[in-house]
């Protein structure tokens, strides 16, 4: 007969972490501060008086964060998103020459927190290299380098903001709050499924971290290979 603790890690094991759990755990840790703040203020306060953005808001700034990072792909520019790793183009081996194909890079430490498997590619050091020297860097990254010690391009903030319609701090908060709520409940052998939209899904299978890039979204990268082909 299983321990009380062996069915506490089977339950946790086995819990379904998707962008829909994301924005209900948020929004749960959400409510309850603004609860605790009004029994502090000892008055009643609305939802989100403390300037937590809804479930709508949050939903809406995911898919503005994954239309940036597709937008940046199609422009063949690496994006490094905070703590979890970073989007970018690695060469594919061809019949005649190598062409670009766009690859999710785990971060070192957030793989090693959570005992996470990551897909190595032989040719993704030279790579980021390349990707970094394109912005002005040409540090070399060495196997098993931490990529957010590296000044890569990161989220547009600025644009966020102005699409979004929320403020510096509203923005900022948010951002966190994601990438916060993803390094607590990732867990390597439960399921893990986060759709960006338009762009594909962040997967955790047997341990097993990837990226799987959307048929569409891949057709679209292709025409972008095809259009710098045709104009050289």
């Amino acid at each position: 007969m299983p321990s009380l603790g062996s069915e506490r890690v089977l339950s946790r094991s086995r819990r379904r972490f998707t962008v829909d759990t994301l924005f209900r755990l948020i929004t749960q840790t959400n409510q309850y501060d603004d609860i605790r703040s009004s029994h502090e203020n000892d008055s009643t306060s609305s939802p989100y008086t403390n300037g937590h953005l809804s479930e709508c808001d949050l939903r809406h700034l995911w898919s503005l964060l994954s239309q940036m990072i597709r937008k940046r792909l199609l422009k063949h520019e690496p994006c490094l998103l905070p703590e979890l790793g970073a989007f970018v183009l690695i060469d594919h081996p061809s019949l005649d020459n190598p062409i670009k194909e766009p690859f999710f890079v785990l971060d070192t430490t957030f793989a090693r927190r959570h005992r996470l498997s990551r897909i190595k590619k032989p040719n993704l050091s030279s790579a980021l290299s390349l990707s970094l020297q394109a912005n002005g860097n040409s540090t070399h990254i060495e196997p098993n380098t931490t990529l957010s010690s590296f000044n890569m391009q990161t989220l547009d903030y600025i644009s966020l903001q102005n699409e979004s319609g929320l403020t510096r701090e509203q923005l900022m908060t948010a951002i966190s709050q994601i990438f916060a709520i993803i390094d607590k409940e990732i867990n390597p052998y439960g399921y893990c499924y986060l759709e960006f939209p338009q762009l594909g899904h962040f997967k955790i299978s047997f341990g097993l971290c990837t990226f799987d890039f959307s048929e569409t979204f891949i057709d679209e990268f292709k025409a972008t290979i095809n259009n710098t082909t045709n104009e050289k």
